[in-house]
């Protein structure tokens, strides 16, 4: 399931994310909802299945967040999720988050600042979408 949004949200969803896929070498880019619904989505390899990483990053950052208030950590910012081939983080922006990915292990830190400068120019574009 996907989430419509109005053309000048959309457009300015899209200045963001093209500023994001400039300054890094990202295998995947995605906005997805706090119930897994994608917003926007884009992945180099086209065996990626879109709904599936909406769901597996939504269910990732509920189950994180809930770590992170019975530590006492809150609030929320990144999901790091690292494995032999490749990573994945994931921003809080609210009720969206913003999922990155790449095989290039050696670009993470270049990611993760990138992601981390552009969470908040996002989270703002984004808290003016309707709760669906």
């Amino acid at each position: 399931m996907s989430i419509k949004i109005p053309p000048d949200v959309a457009k300015a969803l899209v200045e963001v994310l093209q500023a994001i896929t400039k300054e890094t070498q990202l295998g995947a880019l995605a906005i997805v909802s706090d119930a897994g619904e994608r917003v926007a989505f884009f992945a180099q390899n086209k065996t990626i299945d879109p709904v599936e990483l909406s769901a597996v990053a939504a269910a990732l950052a509920s189950t994180s967040k809930l770590a992170v208030e019975r530590l006492s950590f809150s609030p929320l910012q990144d999901i790091i999720l690292r494995g032999s081939n490749g990573f994945m983080v994931v921003k809080d922006l609210g009720r969206f988050y913003l999922i990155g990915g790449s095989t290039d292990q050696k670009s993470m830190p270049i990611i993760v600042r990138s992601l981390s400068e552009h969470a908040g120019k996002l989270s703002q574009i984004m808290a003016s979408v309707p709760s669906g």
